[in-house]
């Protein structure tokens, strides 16, 4: 068969066509009937991206060899929607009694295949003896079987690319080599060296920690918990974060996300390019797979219109390159969004996404440590530390833009960085003074006085800015970690009373209060109405004992807005709560006068300070 391919070609045949050959030919081989002349139906699964050389193989063979030529092939096919086309395969079933079918290993063989079938069976493997054969009838070339093997570690694509005509097979290891490094991102830091990244860092250090034992060989792929989500604003790093965690995993890196699968064209067009991305990941495994604005994926739960349909499709498809053999041995995969709550929640279960990280804007110890991260030792510890003051509010990628456009501005000047350069890059600050900042404080101090009062968690410190960084930005904050509580009715209407708090102590010290306390989601009055409406419309504990699915703040205003026995419960809890915390300021107006005056001067007060001067102002000897 080798001297008559060689021989009726006239030129030398395509080594990747010829390697798929080989295989098919093995495959047939080990199938006794085939050669027998007997009737049969033998399927093949076979990869997607050998298709057509494999389709071109049999036709080879059908001309070549006798046996084949009452063969009927059938192929499953991709339609114009992304599904599995099985009519060739039906119909090659109708016209022969010998038949071989080409079924998608990715594709799970349907009811009529497998009630057709003889055997089912994966194609055989492109070996070592496989491709020298194939690069002694290609190429002319003799190729060491131990040297084919050590080529076959690299993706096949990549090997026949490699294995040009006249190239010695040292080189084309060589050039696979380089291959492989050129798609190593070794310019990144590795995960380990980031800052800011609380339990989204504890998981990358047991992942790579997992993956060094997997490759070698002391633990299976499914003991590594190979998926996660991030989730946060824009700039928190989470792209970052998968490149560096492929950095220190020696990974490839791989990046998709719908958007640039929905670009492929119509829907059958997207979801090709969504399997091939997952695809891509496998052949190069070991890799890091980031999925970014995962969110934009949606939820079937939440589907309507027109295009319910088109998005379930795309759901459904997901859902199998998560679970099935698109997804392969040695493929992490890290999905980045900003809003969690608006994904279906099929996605995110255990073994497919189901580690959920949130990340945040990073905290002052945070923001030293990644200004030290792309600072290095250009500037002190102590000229760090006042960039990192100044700079709250800021995300990761804003102080990588700060800290390169300050090494910008000290280039012009022909020496070294220093901490004035990197301060004058900062955007222009509106100072929070007079009027404006005396609301600020109390209302800030007020947050702080029910947290202590009503004791629903460790104070860890009150902050009130110094200005605002291109007129936006928040004024404040109180920060507390809750501690362990039992989520009674009371420990609920705590949790709006500290949340009114700030309000309530602007209207009882001013007569009057700032917009800042609403306005936007995450603000006070949109936090304290979500308590409200989860205890009436879904925990029992406003009077009403239905149940009302939400799973976002959004869906949580919806009820409020088309619910109006909800809405008007949650109105009146509020008003009732906003009474006590108006009573908590009374009672604790000292505290709260104190506690300003030092915010106003001082700008920050740490949680013990804070506590300990509520303390010392509630007991019956203070003076």
């Amino acid at each position: 068969m080798h001297r008559r391919l060689t021989a009726e070609s006239g030129t030398s045949p395509l080594l990747s066509r010829t390697a798929c050959m080989l295989a098919l030919l093995k495959s047939l081989q080990d199938f006794a009937p085939v050669y027998r002349d007997e009737p049969f139906t033998l399927v093949l699964t076979i990869p997607e991206a050998s298709r057509k050389d494999l389709v071109r193989a049999f036709y080879d063979l059908k001309k070549t060899e006798p046996i084949f030529a009452n063969v009927e092939l059938g192929v499953m096919a991709v339609g114009a929607r992304g599904r599995a086309d099985y009519g060739d395969i039906q119909a090659s079933l109708r016209l022969a009694e010998r038949v071989l079918i080409f079924l998608d290993s990715e594709v799970e063989a349907p009811a009529f295949v497998i009630a057709a079938a003889d055997t089912i069976a994966a194609i055989h493997p492109i070996n070592g003896q496989i491709l020298a054969d194939a690069v002694k009838i290609a190429h002319g070339a003799n190729l060491d079987i131990a040297d084919a093997n050590r080529i076959l570690g690299y993706p096949i694509m990549d090997v026949f690319a490699a294995l040009r005509p006249g190239r010695s097979h040292a080189e084309a290891l060589s050039r696979l080599e380089a291959a492989r490094a050129s798609a190593l991102d070794h310019e990144t830091l590795p995960v380990e060296k980031l800052s800011g990244y609380g339990e989204a860092a504890d998981w990358a250090r047991s992942v790579v920690e997992d993956m060094a034992a997997w490759r070698a060989g002391r633990i299976p792929w499914g003991d590594v918990d190979a998926a996660a989500l991030l989730s946060g604003p824009s700039g928190v790093g989470k792209t970052l974060f998968a490149r560096s965690l492929a950095r220190s995993c020696e990974c490839f890196f791989v990046a998709s996300s719908l958007a640039q699968w929905q670009a492929a064209g119509h829907l059958g067009d997207m979801l090709k390019a969504m399997r091939e991305t997952f695809r891509m990941a496998a052949e190069r495994a070991p890799t890091v797979l980031l999925l970014d604005e995962f969110d934009s994926v949606g939820d079937r739960t939440k589907f309507a219109g027109h295009n319910a349909q088109y998005s379930t499709e795309v759901v459904a498809a997901l859902l199998e390159c998560l679970d099935g053999a698109y997804r392969r041995e040695g493929v992490i995969v890290v999905g980045a969004c900003n809003h969690p709550d608006r994904i279906d929640k099929a996605l995110l279960r255990p073994g497919r996404l189901g580690r959920q990280f949130a990340l945040s804007l990073p905290d002052t110890e945070a923001r030293r440590g990644i200004l030290l991260t792309h600072l290095g030792e250009a500037l002190c510890i102590e000229d760090v530390a006042r960039v990192a003051a100044a700079t709250i509010g800021l995300s990761g990628a804003d102080l990588g833009q700060l800290a390169r456009d300050g090494r910008r501005v000290a280039r012009k000047k022909s020496r070294p960085i220093t901490v004035d350069d990197v301060l004058s890059c900062l955007p222009p600050v509106a100072p929070i003074t007079g009027p404006l900042r005396d609301r600020i404080c109390i209302h800030e101090a007020g947050h702080a006085a029910a947290v202590l009062a009503l004791n629903v968690g460790k104070l860890s410190g009150v902050v009130v800015m110094d200005g605002f960084r291109n007129g936006v930005g928040i004024g404040g904050g109180v920060h507390f970690e809750r501690e362990s509580q039992l989520p009674t009715t009371e420990y609920y209407l705590n949790s709006i009373v500290v949340q009114l708090a700030g309000m309530a102590a602007e209207v009882v010290l001013f007569g009057d209060h700032l917009e800042g306390s609403g306005g936007q989601p995450g603000s006070d009055l949109q936090r304290a109405a979500d308590v409200a409406t989860s205890m009436v419309a879904q925990l029992g504990m406003g009077g009403i004992t239905n149940f009302l699915s939400a799973d976002s703040f959004e869906d949580l205003e919806r009820i409020r807005r088309t619910v109006p026995a909800v809405n008007q419960r949650v109105e009146r809890m509020l008003a009732e709560q906003y009474e006590r915390a108006k009573e908590l300021v009374i009672k604790n107006e000292a505290f709260i006068c104190e506690l300003a005056v030092i915010l106003n001067w001082e700008g920050a007060v740490d949680g013990k300070r804070a506590t300990a001067l509520f303390d010392a102002m509630e007991a019956p000897d203070a003076p």
